[in-house]
């Protein structure tokens, strides 16, 4: 009990925390670097026309418009924690995307859609605030289906001194901030998830771009099993 307990006062201290943040989310020294990275992200999904895709930690919403502008037919969706960060991103809706789009206030393990709605879902600069990440990945294979892809994109602190170093400073000042995983961390814990395919598909070290002095990024795609048996909540009962 004593462990949930923690888990829960870290995610309103998530909560409280970014509430805060976004107020300056938008225009800030790191927007342009999320939104570049967003972009990586999107590019490397498998879509078509009419898929339906979740972006987790979503903030104020760029990639999910950028999502309904590539999806004629589909549907894109984002959740955050944060009801301000939903208030900013909802806001961004345009009337030429408004069918397509949804905004909701959730955390990333409890998923307010439905068993196998999502053919894909992508979560990019936020796994690192999660206080149960394996929870997490296991909420979010729940909403894909069967065969539907997830893809993280991470920093990478075993791949720049830089981050690492940085790493260790926002676990200290940070209150939103759990930590960086490795990209070796980042894969097993996929794995241990139950994902299927798993792959590191894109890692790379910029250098004074984007408002950030240095950055180093992992991209990991990975597949929901095609099996309707697993269960989703498997692991607590380990």
């Amino acid at each position: 009990m004593g462990d949930l307990r923690n888990i829960d006062i870290r995610y309103l201290e998530n909560k409280r925390f970014f509430d805060r943040w976004a107020k300056t989310y938008d225009g800030g020294h790191l927007s342009s670097w999320f939104q570049h990275t967003q972009n990586i992200a999107i590019d490397l999904l498998n879509l078509q026309p009419d898929s339906k895709v979740l972006d987790v930690g979503c903030g104020t919403g760029f990639a999910v418009c950028r999502l309904a502008e590539k999806l004629p037919k589909g549907r894109a969706c984002g959740i955050d924690l944060s009801p301000e960060m939903i208030g900013k991103a909802t806001a961004k809706i345009r009337d030429q995307i408004k069918e397509r789009i949804e905004f909701r206030c959730a955390s990333s393990c409890k998923i307010p859609y439905p068993r196998g709605f999502f053919d894909n879902v992508m979560c990019t600069n936020s796994f690192h605030h999660y206080p149960d990440p394996i929870r997490s990945l296991r909420e979010m294979q729940r909403v894909l289906k069967p065969g539907g892809e997830l893809l993280i994109l991470e920093n990478a602190p075993d791949r720049c001194m830089y981050t690492w170093i940085w790493d260790r400073i926002l676990r200290i000042f940070e209150r939103g901030h759990v930590r960086y995983y490795t990209c070796a961390e980042l894969g097993q814990m996929l794995r241990f998830a139950e994902y299927d395919d798993v792959e590191l598909r894109y890692v790379a070290r910029q250098f004074m771009k984007m408002g950030k002095i240095c950055g180093s990024i992992q991209v990991w795609c990975c597949k929901k099993p095609n099996s309707n048996e697993r269960e989703s909540y498997r692991y607590a009962n380990r």
